[in-house]
């Protein structure tokens, strides 16, 4: 009976940047297979991270690590395109309100591993990822850094897991003939078994793009809905006449922008009490005596 693998721990920053910076250098040097790596190209990146980290990992958890990251790069990109929710690229963070939150990772699981851990590298992930993410497998954008499709994907990429080399010796005829059967009888499952993968890889991809599409149509609606509330917070405010610069009127801003909550609560209060609400929660933020 087989051992359990130890879990692997990535919680450096080091061991992670060095990891999407050899997975970079692969992919531009030897382009992928599918919408990961070939496999020699794991083989360098894992002999990268044991010499220069002393990490040791095989090629199952660098390709967990690999799919990980990408699937945040996803939920990232959409957040950071979000209309209203303003992404610092300083801090490598998003403001956005606990509500908010809540809403986004209701729609997809890994807002709020990202709420939690920002996204590692931001630029290499961009650069590694976007050609492949944007709208499906390969897709090649002007910004991205990584060979164009058209140039690094063929039916050689897909029938063939392994680097350009040069044969030096060209095999005597009698080796040849020998073992020709037991060649393409393995070069044969080989195949098979490359293919499935690749199925799968596409399906995978696929299965993203949809629930990217519809995190997107919900976040469209979310993105309308305050709006709207915005602007009929907006309108009841200049109806209560206070000039901009008045305590009571930065106060309703700051207001307006804390929550949707608070925002419901101002449209539904009479106009009457719009004014006490207003210094109360003016007294918190310490604009008024």
């Amino acid at each position: 009976m087989s051992e359990k693998k130890p879990r692997v721990s990535w919680k450096s920053e080091a061991v992670d940047k060095a990891f999407l910076e050899a997975c970079l250098d692969e992919v531009t040097i030897n382009g992928r297979e599918g919408t990961s790596l070939k496999g020699c190209s794991w083989k360098v990146v894992g002999e990268k991270l044991k010499n220069e980290h002393n990490f040791i990992v095989d090629r199952a958890q660098m390709k967990n690590r690999y799919d990980y990251i990408k699937k945040k790069f996803v939920t990232w990109v959409k957040l950071r395109n979000k209309t209203g929710n303003l992404y610092n690229p300083v801090t490598n963070t998003f403001s956005m309100s606990d509500e908010e939150w809540v809403a986004e990772g209701k729609l997809d699981k890994y807002v709020e591993k990202l709420r939690n851990a920002p996204l590692i590298c931001p630029d290499l992930c961009t650069k590694l990822f976007e050609g492949v993410v944007s709208t499906g497998v390969h897709c090649w954008g002007p910004s991205s850094t990584l060979p164009h499709p058209a140039e690094e994907f063929s039916t050689h990429d897909m029938d063939e897991d392994h680097c350009t080399q040069m044969e030096t010796d060209a095999p005597h005829a009698s080796d040849e003939s020998s073992g020709r059967s037991k060649h393409n009888e393995g070069q044969g499952n080989s195949k098979r078994v490359r293919r499935n993968t690749f199925d799968e890889d596409l399906r995978e991809v696929g299965k993203e793009i949809v629930n990217v599409s519809k995190m997107l149509v919900e976040s469209e609606r979310l993105n309308r809905e305050k709006e709207d509330d915005v602007d009929a917070c907006m309108e009841k405010l200049e109806k209560m006449e206070w000039e901009e610069g008045d305590p009571r009127y930065d106060t309703a801003l700051l207001l307006f922008g804390e929550s949707a909550d608070l925002r419901k609560v101002w449209l539904r209060l009479k106009t009457s009490s719009c004014e006490s609400w207003v210094r109360n929660a003016g007294r918190k933020y310490r604009l008024f005596e």
